[in-house]
């Protein structure tokens, strides 16, 4: 047949399918139908015209329906709605003992911070510390105690104590993986310190404004700091009674009902700051009034989180069995790469990766940690400053994490670093080609992969330069937008073996931005909250617990203390960085196949034969 008879015969049939393309509203079974039919009549213009317009043509035509198909799913408004009015409550009600766990652990610390107060006069001075102590009694001498709730801008304020008050509550949530024991510890400090803090006002006599002006926001606050060690219990429970579950399965389920708690919080928490930049500040505000504000906002937590899933479950709204109790698939045929992934998806492969195939991975890291906390010992002059400085308060532990690779008067380290980080990347990219199918292994044997990996000297300095810039919150959104494009870069490097230049412009081409400022973002709060661990008592437990081993020379345990903390921050950076590589490398396969569909190209010859068998068989 020529290729204009061809034409003729199924212009009008392709013409319908790009008009079906061009609408919203589309029927499944005809796009199907039409699918089939499109990459059938590409199969045999592969054969009979492969050098011709019309095959150019279909395979763009099959495309557009590939990248149709897999786009990412757009979430309904009633699955949101559902979300608030169904799934919220439902957890709360299965998970109410964790709930009330966390409420009578929030108050017996309360208890704690006020009787401590009273027999220690000066008890507020060290949990509060001298500097707020200080400013807020020449307050009181002034006959303003509440004057700090009006030094700023309203909306810079609430903008930081939002920012303030979602970490806290973040490390409070996820450090329920540690068996809940973090959960535990931050929901004492915090009701220490609040009891601490209420009862200095009562101290000085100020008692009934303090509380008319803290709880305007502090309902909202506190509450939600206590839910959220709620979901922070539900996390670690999966590790301490797996139950029927291995105990990564039941890990994976704990942390999605514990997260799904989290995040119905975070307009709390908003609300919460919204109130105390431009509310509290109104302390003349008569007294009934900020009284009844108050009341409604405790009538809001106890009724949305409490009354109402007791009254949902007592008219069996609730279905019997929770709807996320199904089991995590247990993935052991292997990686798919010729899916399209989400960046969640890539972020939990990495993950597995580590878990099943990672044993030199973790050797490596565990091995340049341990390098680097002897070599901050031993660099460490008598009585002079250490050539690690680690430090970490929010957003000051990307501080401590910039500060890591300063390495002040020890220059030469940024090359060791460099050199480790390397040797990371390239067994980051190894380790994802022995997971590759047969045919595509072949492509990466030998050398050459090696080789070029090389060219990774050249976005790994960029890597380092991005942690040595000046962490402020445009610095934390730098970093979530440049990580994963410079971690892509690095893959295309090697996967690809082009030189530096021609990757850069593969990157750009094969980039989707919403993928990569997501796996930016986790990346980056991953780390956040890692680095935040080493600011925690449970930390400094730990390191106390093993000093016992340590002679009491001070020097030596100086030196105790600046190896392991050293060790720590250096075996979580290393981490980050395996985790970039590993996440950098599934996320480029999956955009590889959203720009090239080389998956859909290899099936297309297939479709026609398949579809000739079945009607044969029909017949």
């Amino acid at each position: 047949m020529k290729e204009t008879q061809f034409i003729r015969q199924n212009q009008e049939k392709w013409a319908a399918y790009e008009e079906m393309l061009r609408h919203k509203q589309r029927n499944p079974e005809r796009l199907n139908e039409l699918f089939i039919q499109i990459t059938d009549d590409l199969s045999y213009a592969r054969t009979f015209y492969p050098n011709r317009s019309v095959r150019m043509y279909l395979n763009g035509l099959a495309q557009r329906i590939f990248h149709n198909v897999y786009r990412g799913k757009r979430i309904p408004s009633g699955m949101l709605l559902r979300f608030w009015t169904h799934e919220v409550p439902r957890l709360y009600r299965e998970e109410r003992r964790a709930l009330w766990l966390a409420f009578g652990v929030f108050v017996l610390s309360f208890s704690i911070g006020v009787v401590s107060s009273i027999i220690d006069p000066d008890f507020a001075r060290t949990i509060l510390g001298d500097a707020y102590v200080d400013m807020t009694e020449a307050n009181i001498e002034k006959g303003d105690p509440m004057a700090v709730y009006k030094e700023h801008d309203p909306l810079g304020m609430s903008v930081g104590i939002a920012l303030n008050n979602l970490f806290v509550a973040l490390r409070t949530a996820v450090f329920g993986v540690l068996a809940s024991i973090g959960t535990l510890f931050i929901l004492m400090y915090n009701g220490i310190m609040v009891g601490a803090f209420q009862y200095f006002f009562v101290e000085k006599g100020v008692s009934w404004e303090s509380f008319l002006t803290i709880w305007i926001h502090g309902t909202l606050e506190i509450g939600a700091i206590v839910l959220a060690g709620a979901s922070g219990l539900v996390m670690g429970r999966g590790l301490l009674f797996p139950g029927s579950y291995t105990r990564m399965q039941a890990f994976q389920i704990s942390m999605r009902r514990g997260l799904k708690m989290f995040i119905a919080l975070i307009p709390i928490f908003i609300l919460a700051a919204f109130f105390e930049g431009f509310l509290t500040r109104f302390t003349d505000t008569p007294a009934p009034v900020r009284a009844l504000f108050i009341l409604i906002s405790f009538v809001f937590l106890v009724g949305y989180f409490v009354w109402l899933p007791w009254y949902k479950d007592r008219r069996g709204a609730f279905p019997v069995g929770a709807d996320d109790l199904e089991l995590p698939p247990d993935r052991r045929d292997g990686f798919r790469f010729s899916e399209i992934k989400g960046p969640g998806e890539v972020f939990s492969d990495a993950f597995s990766l580590l878990r099943r195939h990672g044993q030199r991975l973790w050797v490596l890291i565990g091995v340049s940690a341990l390098a680097t906390g002897l070599a901050g010992v031993w660099l460490t002059p008598p009585d002079g400053q250490p050539p690690f400085v680690f430090h970490s308060f929010y957003l000051g532990a990307l501080h401590g994490a910039r500060d890591f690779f300063g390495f002040r008067e020890h220059h030469f380290l940024l090359g060791v670093q460099t050199a480790i980080t390397l040797a990371l990347a390239l067994l980051s990219f190894s380790a994802i080609r022995a997971q590759l199918p047969e045919d595509e292994k072949e492509k990466y044997e030998g050398w050459a992969p090696l080789l070029s990996g090389g060219w990774l000297a050249l976005p790994i300095p960029a890597l380092f330069f991005l942690v040595q810039i000046q962490y402020n919150v445009l610095g934390w959104l730098l970093a979530i937008a440049v990580a994963p494009v410079l971690g892509l870069w690095c893959v295309v490097l090697f996967f690809e073996r082009s030189n530096p230049f021609t990757a850069v412009g593969r990157t750009l081409h094969i980039a989707r931005w919403w993928d990569l400022l997501t796996l930016g973002f986790l990346l980056v709060n991953f780390l956040l909250l890692l680095m935040l661990f080493l600011d925690t008592g449970v930390w400094r437990v730990i390191q106390q617990f093993f000093s016992w081993m340590i002679p009491t020379d001070g020097r030596i345990l100086a030196a105790y203390s600046l190896f392991t903390t050293t060790f720590a921050a250096a075996f979580i950076l290393y981490f980050i960085f395996v985790l970039l590589f590993l996440s950098a490398a599934f996320l480029y396969f999956s955009l590889r196949e959203v720009a090239d569909a080389r998956h859909l190209q290899r099936g297309i010859p297939t479709v026609g034969v398949q579809r000739q068998i079945r009607g044969l068989a029909r017949e």
